[in-house]
């Protein structure tokens, strides 16, 4: 059995609000959402670990009882208004800032005109959303520098097809390299994620990547239309996050035939990518049932065809 996802928004009764965007308002939300709850909605079971209340710093946990790794996830950033925070990913933590295998850290960059937040998520994983309000079109752009406009991010455990993964909290995002504070989200064409072994070795983190099948960089009045008004259907495929063949592990061993550090090594949890793009012009949110499961569409700076499954993963 997979676990259940819960889907919350700004627009929900009794959500927090962004109001001034800044890192105090964040951190309400991500307890709300994670450990309190807010009017009808459960939270997704996450604890608060750490917190520094005049810093504006926390850091919270994912649970193992569902299967989770109990990884930690830490938010902070200036308490101004439209403030720049800095989200991290460890498997460990002893203190603030105090990471024991962590993954190199992402900036959520809040804007004036971004007054709304998503997250859909389970005890082990969510995505994180920041919305665009000022306009609620689905796609606003036609180039990837429209990227600030669309931000987006899954923090969490990743489905590992190994079992006994000693490795699967993450972060993940549509930039890779070390740290960065100027980033694109996941609905970037290609996605990255950081491993370190599969064994729990100390192999060193390695960069694993996730190619969208369905290219996604278009942006013109082709893909303004919508597939359920035309009756197509959605031919959807799972996001893999891969490393190449011949990338060695700690053993020498190549990845298409280590265990240590394969060269596939998981999938992007209820992320899904359809063969269809369109629904430019249309508004947020656009959620359909597919096969009888139901999905939400993420918006983009180009053509939307990225589709999140809300009803359940990890399965």
């Amino acid at each position: 059995m997979g676990l259940p996802v819960t889907v919350y928004r700004y627009t929900d009764a009794g959500a927090p609000q962004l109001v001034n965007a800044n890192t105090s308002e964040w951190i309400n939300i991500l307890k709300k959402v994670l450990v309190e709850g807010y009017g009808t909605k459960a939270p997704l079971g996450w604890t608060l670990e750490f917190e520094n209340a005049a810093a504006f710093k926390v850091a919270f946990r994912n649970t193992t009882t569902d299967g989770g790794s109990g990884g930690y996830f830490q938010f902070s950033g200036p308490n101004s208004n439209n403030a720049t925070c800095l989200m991290w990913a460890s498997a460990g933590m002893s203190d603030l800032d105090a990471f024991i295998k962590e993954v190199p850290y992402r900036a959520l960059m809040n804007q004036s005109t971004h007054r709304g937040w998503e997250i859909i998520g389970t005890s082990r994983g969510f995505y994180l959303i920041l919305h665009q309000t000022n306009k609620m079109k689905m796609s606003d752009g036609n180039s990837i520098s429209s990227y600030s406009y669309f931000q987006m991010y899954f923090i969490g455990d990743a489905e590992s097809f190994y079992a006994n993964d000693q490795s699967t909290f993450t972060l993940i995002s549509g930039t890779g390299g070390g740290n960065a504070s100027n980033n694109f989200g996941v609905n970037n064409n290609v996605k990255f994620a950081r491993f370190y072994d599969v064994d729990g070795g100390n192999g060193g983190v390695k960069e694993y990547t996730a190619n969208d099948p369905f290219t996604g960089n278009n942006n013109t009045s082709s893909y303004n239309q919508n597939a359920e008004t035309l009756g197509i259907q959605h031919i959807l495929s799972p996001l893999l996050l891969t490393i190449t063949y011949n990338s060695t592990d700690r053993n020498g061993d190549v990845a298409a035939s280590s265990m240590i550090s394969p060269m596939v090594r998981a999938k992007i949890p209820g992320m899904y990518s359809s063969c269809f793009m369109g629904y430019r012009d249309e508004d947020w949110p656009i959620d359909v049932p597919m096969n009888g499961v139901m999905h939400t569409l993420l918006r983009s700076n180009f053509a939307p065809h990225l589709w999140i499954n809300t009803e359940q993963w990890y399965d």
